[in-house]
């Protein structure tokens, strides 16, 4: 079985109950293993990442439902030369790199980046955020699912078990379900998400509900600015966690 879900955060024509932000979240709610939901920002990542889900269903009886998130933006194709990964089908690895860390620099944090205003306004920002010298390494998360399956050794490369504890997430989702299940006790203080306050988004255009949602460029920019610098603090204070 095959489902399609639209997801909108976008369209001002439908105010404040068109958004998407929870209603796709149902599908997290199947049992686990027995679903696969893809979330795109990209063109090129759709057909790469169904593919690999459909052939996944087509080998594991248990798999039932493929699920499709995608928005109607008008967004440019990205060029994937300017991202980390560049491979056409990086999207069938579920999580791929759009930005790694500079190996010659303290690691900063790792980024975790879902849904298509939230990804295409926070790649608009990589030369400032490589210009700051900010060295954080951001992951495009399309299928926790399709992650999942991936080799050990490609999973430790991309998100290693540590990363829970130095992670936030951008998201036109909700933080009540994170794109990934193991998120660390500071992801929420440093994440955007679409119901940050849990209050209905309000009409207007396409900038006025997307700086509502406070997922607009500079908004995104100057969290990850904070993310990064906050970086030996936040460290200190989950150690300090461990001796209380």
């Amino acid at each position: 079985m095959f489902l399609l879900v639209i997801r909108v955060l976008k369209l001002p024509r439908g105010a404040r109950t068109h958004f998407g932000i929870f209603s796709p979240q149902v599908w997290k709610l199947f049992p686990k293993d027995q679903v696969i939901t893809l979330n795109f920002w990209d063109y090129n990542d759709v057909a790469p990442a169904y593919f690999a889900a459909a052939s996944i269903a087509a080998r594991e009886p248990k798999v039932g439902v493929i699920v499709l998130e995608f928005a109607r933006p008008d967004f440019k194709v990205v060029d994937r030369s300017r991202l980390a990964d560049s491979d056409i089908k990086a999207s069938s690895k579920g999580f791929y790199l759009i930005k790694d860390f500079d190996p010659d620099k303290p690691k900063q944090g790792y980024v975790l980046v879902q849904g298509s205003s939230s990804t295409n306004n926070l790649v608009s920002q990589l030369e400032k955020i490589e210009k700051s010298g900010l060295n954080v390494r951001i992951i495009s998360a399309i299928s926790e699912e399709l992650f999942s399956r991936q080799t050990e050794e490609y999973k430790r490369s991309i998100l290693p078990e540590s990363a829970i504890y130095d992670m936030m997430i951008i998201s036109t989702g909700t933080k009540r379900f994170w794109p990934t299940s193991k998120v660390g006790p500071l992801t929420d203080e440093y994440s955007l998400v679409s119901d940050w306050n849990d209050e209905w988004l309000t009409g207007g255009s396409e900038t006025e509900i997307l700086k509502d949602a406070r997922l607009d460029p500079d908004t995104i920019f100057n969290a990850v600015q904070k993310f990064a610098l906050d970086r030996e603090d936040r460290i200190k204070r989950q150690t300090a966690y461990l001796g209380e």
